[in-house]
């Protein structure tokens, strides 16, 4: 397994030390911490940054219904079109 040397501030480092568990590298703290992050970037830019998590469940929930009824009425009007060919 290839590795690398990367430099960081001390402070950072003692964060990472305190995440660590007793088996854990430090590899495996920052690749936990990696793949945790939601990659949502409402969440982390602009006003989004200060809005709930409950929000962006909502938001999502919200897309989801609002995908589902385009699909029905793109079905409806496809129907209606394939009907009025005939």
């Amino acid at each position: 397994m290839a590795s690398k040397i990367i430099s960081i501030r001390e402070k950072i480092y003692e964060k990472l030390k305190k995440l660590k568990g007793p088996r854990e590298s430090f590899s495996d703290v920052i690749e936990r911490l990696i793949s945790s992050q939601k990659k949502d970037p409402l969440k982390y830019f602009g006003i989004g940054k200060n809005l709930p998590e409950r929000f962006f469940k909502d938001f999502e929930e919200i897309i989801i219904q609002a995908k589902e009824a385009e699909k029905k009425e793109s079905k409806i009007k496809l129907s209606e079109i394939w009907n009025e060919r005939k």
